[in-house]
C-alpha cells in the first residue's frame, strides 16, 4: 500500500492509470552532477532540479516503509506520524529548508497502519550554486528513537542558461482537476518513482522533463530528441524519438519511449533528452541512468508460513479480516460473493486467510501479492473518498463499489449545486472491464451530505433506468412529459432534450 497523505492525493487513483507491470519497487541509484538516489533501511530519496520564470528550486522525493515507524492511537484509529525535514546548505550556511509532518493512513488495526509505504514531495527554492541537501526522517511517536539522515549533493545551474530539468520516470499519471497539487504538471497529476530499475519485458517508459531558456539561443523552431542509450554509448534500436518545438522560456516534455526487446538483465542504460538547433548544434542535454533487470529478480516473493502468504500474516484480528473480505465483493465473482455473504462470517481466522490467499491466486495468478496490494490501496481510497456515510466502508456505497470494480473513471462531471436537478455526478470510462465507452450517473435524492446512489448506467449488469432524467429533476420542478417519454422510448438517441445532464451523459467531457 502506498499513500500520499501530505498532499491528500491518493496513490491508488494514479497508479491505476498506468500499466504497473512496467515499473517495480526497488532502490534507485543515479550518477551525475545532480543528486538522486540514496537509499537507507527502507527509505528511498531523490533530489531533482527545476525552474520557474523567476527562480530555481529542488524537489525532494522521498518514499519510506511504514513498518519503520510506530503507530499512534488516535480517536479515529491507529496512524503513523513522520517528520520530514530537508535542509539546503552551502559553504556559508543554511540556504533554505522545508519541514512537513506526513500522516499515514488511519486504520482500526495497528498492524495495518504500518503495512505499506508512503510518499512525500518537498519543494524548496534555491539559488544557483553547489549545495548539500540533508534529508532527515524521524518518527513522531514519543517512545520511538527512529531517525535517519541522508546527504545528497546538488548543483544548480545559472537561471538564464538553456538547460533541462532532471527527468523522472512516472509510476502513474492522471488528468488534473480544478484543484492543483504539488504533483500537478502540464495539466496532469504525475507520480514519480523513486528508483530506476525497469524490467526487460517493459514495452515503454513514460517520463517528464522541462527545457528552460531555449528562447535565449533560438528564435523559432528547434529540435528535441530523446532515446535510450546502452552501456557502451550506442542508441538502442527503436528508442529514438524526435519533436519539433517552438522556442519559449519553459517547454515541457511529457512523452513515452518504447523499450528495446534486446535489453539484457543487469544492463545499465540511460534515458537521454537533447535539444538541437536547426543547424544540428547542441543546445542542452541531460540524462537519467537506470538499469534493466529481469522480472524474476523483481517479483515479490510469497514466503509461506504453514502455507500462508507472508502478506496476509499480519491479519490476525477476526473483525478486521472479515471487513477486509467484505471489501472484496466488487471484484468477486458470483460464487465468491455467495461465500462472502453466507459462510465466511462464521469462519475462523485461518479459514478467512485461506479464502483471501485463494482469491488472489485466482484473480492475479502471476503475482497474487501485487494484485492484493493494488486492490488494498483502492479500498483505502474508496473508504476515504466515499465511505463517510457508511462508517468509512467505501465498498458498501455505490460510488465505492463502481470504483473498486472498474477502477477510477477517465472523466468525472460534478454538479452538486444545480437548482433544477438533484446533486449528481457522471463517471465516464474509456474501458470498464471488457467494455468500452461506459457511463455511470450517481445522484443524491435527499440533497444532503449522504451517499450518492447509482441512478443509471449503460453498462451491462448495472442499474439501467430509462426514466433517469425525470427522476434526476428536482421534485419541485414540473415534469415535462414529452421529454420523459422520448427518453424512455429511445435512451440512446442522437436528438436530445437539450437538458444539461442528458448532454453530459451522452457527450462526456
Amino acid at each position: 500500500m502506498r499513500y500520499i497523505y501530505a498532499y491528500q492525493l491518493q496513490r491508488e487513483y494514479l497508479c491505476s492509470m498506468i500499466q504497473r507491470t512496467l515499473y517495480t519497487w526497488l532502490t534507485l541509484s543515479f550518477w551525475g552532477v545532480f543528486a538522486m538516489g540514496q537509499a537507507q533501511s527502507g527509505i528511498d530519496c531523490d533530489v531533482l532540479r527545476f525552474q520557474t520564470m523567476e527562480a530555481s528550486f529542488i524537489e525532494v522525493h522521498i518514499e519510506f516503509d511504514g513498518s519503520l515507524f510506530r503507530p499512534l492511537q488516535e480517536p479515529d484509529g491507529w496512524q503513523t506520524k513522520v517528520q520530514i525535514e530537508a535542509v539546503v546548505r552551502s559553504s556559508e550556511g543554511i540556504i533554505n529548508y522545508g519541514k512537513t509532518q506526513v500522516l499515514g493512513p488511519v486504520s482500526a488495526d495497528s498492524l495495518l497502519a504500518v503495512a505499506g509505504t508512503q510518499f512525500h514531495l518537498e519543494r524548496i527554492e534555491v539559488p544557483s550554486g553547489v549545495f548539500n541537501v540533508t534529508v532527515t526522517i524521524a518518527d513522531s511517536h514519543p517512545n520511538s528513537n527512529f531517525q535517519k539522515a541522508l546527504n545528497l549533493p546538488v548543483q544548480i545551474p545559472v537561471l538564464d542558461q538553456p538547460s533541462w530539468s532532471d527527468p523522472f520516470i512516472l509510476e502513474a499519471f492522471a488528468p488534473s482537476d480544478d484543484e492543483l497539487t504539488p504533483l500537478s504538471r502540464s495539466g496532469y497529476e504525475m507520480l514519480p518513482i523513486t528508483h530506476a530499475e525497469i524490467i526487460t519485458e517493459a514495452e515503454k517508459i513514460q517520463f517528464y522533463s522541462e527545457l528552460y531558456n531555449v528562447h535565449e539561443v533560438v528564435d523559432s523552431m528547434f529540435l528535441v530528441s530523446c532515446w535510450i542509450e546502452g552501456s557502451e554509448g550506442q542508441v538502442l534500436p527503436g528508442t529514438r524519438r524526435f519533436f519539433r518545438k517552438v522556442a519559449a522560456p519553459i517547454i515541457p516534455l511529457f512523452t513515452s519511449i518504447p523499450m528495446p526487446n534486446t535489453g539484457q538483465p543487469k544492463e545499465a542504460v540511460s534515458l537521454v533528452v537533447q535539444a538541437l538547433t536547426r543547424e544540428n548544434q547542441l543546445i542542452s542535454e541531460n540524462r537519467l541512468p537506470f538499469q534493466l533487470v529481469s522480472p524474476t529478480s523483481l517479483a515479490i516473493k510469497n514466503d509461506y508460513v504453514s502455507g500462508l502468504p507472508s502478506y496476509l500474516q499480519f491479519f490476525t484480528d477476526s473483525l478486521t479480516l472479515l471487513q477486509h473480505i467484505r471489501d472484496h465483493q466488487p471484484r468477486a465473482d458470483a460464487s465468491q460473493r455467495k461465500t462472502i455473504n453466507g459462510t465466511i462470517e462464521g469462519a475462523e481466522v485461518d479459514q478467512m486467510q485461506a479464502f483471501l490467499a485463494h482469491f488472489w491466486e485466482q484473480y492475479s495468478p502471476e503475482s497474487p501479492e501485487m494484485g492484493w496490494r493494488e486492490y488494498t490501496r483502492a479500498i483505502a481510497y474508496a473508504d476515504s473518498s466515499y465511505g463517510a456515510c457508511r462508517n468509512g466502508h467505501g465498498a458498501e456505497t455505490d460510488m465505492g463499489y463502481i470504483y473498486l470494480r472498474y477502477g477510477p473513471p477517465n472523466t468525472v462531471v460534478k454538479r452538486h449545486n444545480e437548482t433544477d436537478y438533484y446533486p449528481y455526478e457522471i463517471w465516464h470510462y474509456h474501458r470498464a472491464g471488457p467494455f468500452t465507452n461506459k457511463r455511470f450517473l450517481f445522484f443524491s435524492p435527499h440533497m444532503v451530505a449522504e451517499c450518492f446512489t447509482l441512478l443509471h448506467s449503460d453498462m451491462l449488469g448495472e442499474v439501467q433506468n430509462s426514466d433517469w432524467l425525470h427522476q434526476l429533476r428536482n421534485r419541485e420542478n414540473r415534469l415535462r412529459v414529452t421529454d420523459s417519454q422520448l427518453n424512455r422510448l429511445n435512451p440512446r438517441r442522437d436528438t436530445f432534450s437539450g437538458e444539461e445532464p442528458e448532454d453530459l451523459f451522452f457527450n462526456p467531457r
